[in-house]
């Protein structure tokens, strides 16, 4: 059951967040009886009171069925930075999907902020502040919903990922190739260690301003775009070494600490080998997935 919830931005309304930090009136289990006259009650249930509901206690519901709150997307707002807006989402990850390295398989809830996700309690999942976390769509799933309904997963993604790459260089007939590609029965697999490096061009500057104090606050942080991904097991000589093509202006090409000139990334000039972010994602993705463990410098901010 997916419920979408219309907001309107008024400025001039009174700000009625406080109504909101004491309590939450979005309930994580909901009661939908479905009456013999044809009327519809919902009702809020407390989580002890989901198992010791039975329909047939009361002889006017025709059918009764249990929800339990699944996911919440939230809009969320800096009053004080009209830029710093973005959606979240707040997910409760089932056994299926999840299991703790301690103890066995339970229910979490999520937050999934842009990269960034953490594991969050229920009462923050359903604690809203109107000025600056807004509810946009409330997920609620079939309390008996069984477990065999969820189909296996199955990684769409093959060893097929690095031989789909195409070189987007037109001069690619003259380049150099800086990299060996692998052969099926030397790809890595689970537990192997592959090293791993990231170049990054900037886009925009930072902007920043000097406060009273005498010290220097960044307004808008510096745009920065991936630009080239290499990777190998091998001494000196990478099975990736990929240059990310930009159709963006780059500011700066940062060539004293990447290497990389002006030309590399544009697809008319480039001797290197070119392709998209998409398809270095997908070879990426394909690593991680099968268990590779990564080494390098950096990494946190190369997969950021």
């Amino acid at each position: 059951m997916c419920v979408n919830i219309p907001h309107e931005n008024n400025s001039s309304a009174p700000n009625t967040s406080h109504l909101y930090y004491t309590h939450s009136w979005l309930p994580l289990h909901l009661k939908v009886d479905l009456m013999k006259d044809g009327h519809v009650n919902v009702k809020k249930l407390q989580p002890t009171e989901v198992d010791k509901v039975d329909p047939k206690d009361d002889e006017a519901v025709l059918q009764s069925v249990l929800y339990n709150l699944s996911a919440v997307v939230c809009y969320v707002n800096d009053p004080q930075h009209h830029e710093r807006r973005n959606l979240v989402a707040l997910i409760n990850v089932t056994p299926e999907y999840h299991e703790r390295f301690v103890g066995s398989p339970v229910n979490q809830w999520y937050i999934f902020n842009d990269f960034s996700i953490s594991p969050v309690s229920a009462q923050e999942v359903v604690w809203f502040s109107l000025d600056w976390k807004v509810p946009c769509v409330l997920y609620w799933t079939n309390h008996h919903f069984p477990a065999t309904a969820v189909p296996p997963l199955h990684n769409p993604l093959t060893m097929a990922v690095f031989g789909e790459d195409e070189c987007l260089a037109r001069n690619s007939g003259r380049r150099l190739i800086t990299f060996t590609p692998l052969t099926l029965d030397e790809m890595p697999g689970k537990g192997d260690i592959v090293a791993m490096d990231a170049e990054f061009v900037t886009l925009n500057q930072e902007e920043a301003e000097l406060r009273s104090d005498g010290k220097m606050s960044t307004i808008k942080p510096s745009h920065m775009s991936v630009a080239r991904i290499t990777q190998g097991p091998m001494k000196g000589s990478p099975f990736i070494d990929d240059y990310i093509s930009t159709q963006e202006q780059v500011v700066d090409y940062l060539t004293k600490f990447s290497g990389i000139k002006p030309g590399d990334l544009d697809a008319n000039f480039s001797s290197k080998h070119l392709t998209t972010l998409k398809s270095t994602y997908l070879k990426l993705r394909f690593l991680v997935d099968i268990g590779v463990k990564f080494v390098g410098h950096g990494l946190k901010n190369d997969f950021r």
